[in-house]
């Protein structure tokens, strides 16, 4: 049997049986470098696809197939039926119509999408969004049939479009949240607004400007329109344009009216709100507090106001009592009225902040904590100026990091689940990356699988590793849950705190702590150096942000002077390993049927996990012809764009075969030649600068791992990563200090082999299903 037509981007054709050990194609050159392009396979050069599609096998063998299949697993009839059986034709859009719209050209507008999805049926909602550099859109089809003909006909079309199913349905209720306990929620609360439709706001795109059009002329010309809150021109290409965000929507809209078509500009609302400011104006979330309202306000009308600003999603009031007062059934008048109002954007929220703050006596600022999820959570609160609490003996307002300490409940009563080779690890730090949780598991064993969980930008994070064995991820729990994370280690400067050019003598300043240390830890460390009258943990100025989160400083004043200085002689330049948010690693819950079990029979069919994205097949190939004869083969996509690997599933020729195969591979790195990085000057003239641009770059790469490729360099001023949806590989763009340190890393770079670890596999029998049929109920 063959591998059967795919509906879905499936392997089709006649049946052929994967080409012998001998027909692999050329995997390296003469010199050692690998010959092969990123998205490149068997079947040719680099091609869309590899979801596990429709098709319908031939009468011989049937194939792979099932598309995302309601029957689970890889679809209505992965390995399906005998010799993987016979799959039903057509695409399986599952259980919903929503639609996911990848490799948009940037400034697509809404109305362009819904008349090129129109024609395929009725078109209930469109959103246009944008993430680091990519733009992508949703479509919700009025039904499942037009859902599948939609994909079936703009998928891979002249504009390069992916279309394909969504991996949630559009809400159309907005209920409750995403997710659940320590703060991993983060829904709307109560019956808000849909969260794929577009949401209102105040920034205009001002297209076709000419070139050498600065910020000042622009913000000039649309000043008398309204209040600008940002204006930026940038350039893409020989495009200038330019995004101006007004204070409100009004605004907004009326500088749109009266500046379309000045001097052959193009001014419209852009695809998205302005993005949040650096650290200095950033916001954590988009819920804003509201305090000091009359007893006449009421939810419609504090959403009039706000919606002034951008879109809300949801809109509470809540009544308590002043201290002493009486409750008005009982004929007191003294209570205080407040509400949270819920942005669609953080930019939205941020122009509210700024206008409403202190009119008719309201208090409007970043609530303490996002809306939605039904948990608790770790991270970055804000203190008000003045609240201060009793130890830190100061005010002052600023983020300050909010430690768990209220009783777990149902968490802590929930027994934990079986052990496993699947580890769940929270209160990691934010900012924590895969690599360095990796390294961290690694020293107990071989790590297969390690995914980092974010919540918010200014959350503990959580992760999920998976290791080579039970036995291994059992030495790793005992060994590291309730340990702080190495990346929360570093070395203090402990000196005499200055006031007015004079030090204190019992006074003592901290530098170097970890964002994630409590003043109880604080007081801990210090009180072995004598008795602490009081510490304080200094609040951050702004928003602590994910990937990029600083250290804090501390005052802490000892008893006496004496005190003091034997505390600075016992923690300058020091590290205390009591700094920090310790973790809870905890064996994970396995899904029956899911990729966590592992207890399936021995059979000839394999599932590996792991792989990276963009790597051709017959590398894979390759590697388990070591161990017997491949009889196919398929890479499967990752149901989440985002992520750096995907799945496969090998059938080899005899059980015998594949027993050799899951024994040797399980766990284990494999290394790999990759193609050379190809590095030039960043801009369409390429001319001598500081700028690099990089591409042939793995979809595994990090920004570390370029950081630590370019420091040699000197100094690195800005460092991105430029990952596409549906892209096979990474490109990137690094800005040195000088055009001399760019050139001499254009020289020595271009063409070398980027820092690439080879992946770790997840090797197990492909699960089969109840009844005879030799599907397998996995996922990638």
């Amino acid at each position: 049997g063959g591998f059967g037509k795919g509906g879905d981007r499936g392997f089709g054709g006649p049946s052929l049986a994967p080409p012998p050990a001998s027909n692999v194609p050329t995997q390296m050159s003469i010199n050692g470098v690998a010959t092969w392009t990123y998205g490149q396979s068997s079947a040719g050069p680099p091609v869309k696809g590899g979801k596990d599609g429709g098709g319908k096998g031939l009468p011989s063998g049937g194939g792979f197939g099932g598309g995302k299949g309601a029957a689970g697993g890889f679809g209505g009839g992965a390995f399906g039926g005998g010799n993987f059986g016979k799959v039903g034709g057509g695409v399986d859009t599952g259980a919903h119509s929503n639609v996911f719209v990848g490799n948009l050209a940037e400034g697509i507008t809404k109305e362009a999408l819904e008349q090129a999805f129109s024609a395929h049926g009725e078109v209930k909602s469109v959103s246009v969004m944008n993430k680091g550099g990519r733009t992508f859109g949703f479509v919700k089809m009025a039904t499942v049939a037009a859902a599948s003909a939609a994909i079936g006909g703009q998928n891979n079309n002249a504009l390069g479009w992916l279309v394909k199913l969504a991996n949630n349905d559009a809400s159309s209720s907005g209920k409750g949240g995403f997710g659940k306990g320590d703060g991993k929620g983060f829904g709307f609360g109560g019956k808000g607004k849909d969260p794929y439709t577009k949401v209102d706001h105040t920034n205009v795109f001002v297209g076709n400007l000419p070139e050498g059009t600065t910020q000042d002329s622009v913000s000039a010309l649309f000043a008398p329109h309204g209040k600008i809150k940002s204006c930026l021109v940038s350039k893409k290409g020989e495009e200038t344009y330019g995004l101006v965000e007004f204070s409100t929507v009004a605004e907004a809209k009326a500088a749109i009216t009266a500046m379309d078509g000045h001097a052959g500009w193009s001014v419209k609302m852009a695809n998205n709100d302005a993005r949040s400011g650096g650290w200095d104006a950033s916001l954590p979330h988009s819920n804003v507090f509201v305090g000091g309202l009359t007893e006449g306000i009421d939810k419609d009308m504090l959403e009039k106001v706000f919606s002034e600003h951008g879109s809300v999603l949801s809109c509470v009031l809540h009544d308590k009592p002043a201290d002493g007062a009486e409750a008005p059934e009982d004929g007191g008048e003294g209570f205080k009225r407040y509400g949270f109002v819920k942005f669609g954007t953080v930019a939205a929220a941020a122009r509210a902040i700024d206008a409403l703050d202190g009119q008719n006596g309201w208090t409007v600022k970043p609530a303490n904590n996002d809306t939605g999820g039904k948990g608790y959570g770790k991270g970055y609160i804000w203190v008000p100026d003045g609240s201060g609490y009793d130890d830190w003996g100061g005010k002052g307002a600023g983020w300050v990091w909010q430690p768990n300490d209220r009783p777990k409940g149902g968490e802590a009563e929930r027994p934990e689940p079986a052990p496993s080779d699947n580890l769940y690890v929270k209160d990691l730090p934010p900012g924590i990356s895969e690599e360095e949780v990796h390294a961290t598991f690694s020293k107990v064993g071989s790590v297969v699988e390690c995914r980092v969980l974010r919540w918010d930008n200014a959350s503990g994070c959580a992760a999920l590793v998976r290791m080579a064995s039970p036995e291994l991820a059992a030495r790793a729990r005992a060994q590291f849950s309730g340990t702080i994370h190495d990346t929360c280690l570093q070395p203090l400067q402990v000196g005499l705190q200055q006031k007015a050019g004079e030090s204190v003598p019992d006074h003592l300043y901290i530098k170097g702590l970890h964002c994630t240390s409590t003043p109880d830890q604080l007081r801990t460390l210090f009180g072995r150096y004598g008795t602490v009258a009081w510490c304080r943990i200094l609040p951050l100025p702004f928003e602590p942000r994910t990937g990029n989160v600083p250290d804090v400083a501390a005052l802490v004043q000892m008893s006496t002077p004496a005190e003091a200085q034997i505390a600075i002689e016992g923690l300058n330049g020091r590290t205390s390993a009591e700094l920090g948010q310790p973790m809870t690693v905890r064996f994970a819950e396995s899904k029956q049927g899911g990729p966590e079990q592992t207890d399936a029979k021995p059979n000839n069919n394999i599932y590996v996990k792991g792989w990276p994205v963009g790597f051709p097949d017959f590398l894979l190939q390759s590697i388990f012809q070591q161990y017997g004869s491949v009889l196919r083969l398929r890479l499967l996509d990752n149901p989440d764009p985002e992520q750096p690997t995907c799945a496969a599933l090998v059938q080899m020729s005899r059980v015998e075969e594949a027993a050799v195969a899951v024994r040797q591979l399980h766990g284990r790195t494999v290394q790999l030649a990759v193609p050379p990085m190809h590095v030039r000057y960043a801009g369409k003239d390429q001319g001598n600068s500081d700028n690099l641009y990089l591409t042939s770059l793995p979809r595994s790469v990090t920004e570390n791992t370029l950081r630590q490729t370019f420091s040699k360099y000197g100094e690195i001023k800005r460092l991105r990563l430029l990952q596409q949806s549906g892209s096979y590989e990474t490109h990137a763009l690094v800005q040195l200090a000088t055009p001399q340190a760019a050139a001499q890393a254009l020289r020595e770079l271009d063409g070398s082999l980027p820092n690439f670890k080879g992946p770790t596999l997840f090797v197990a029998y492909a699960a089969k299903r109840e009844g005879g049929d030799n599907r397998d109920s996995r996922r990638p």
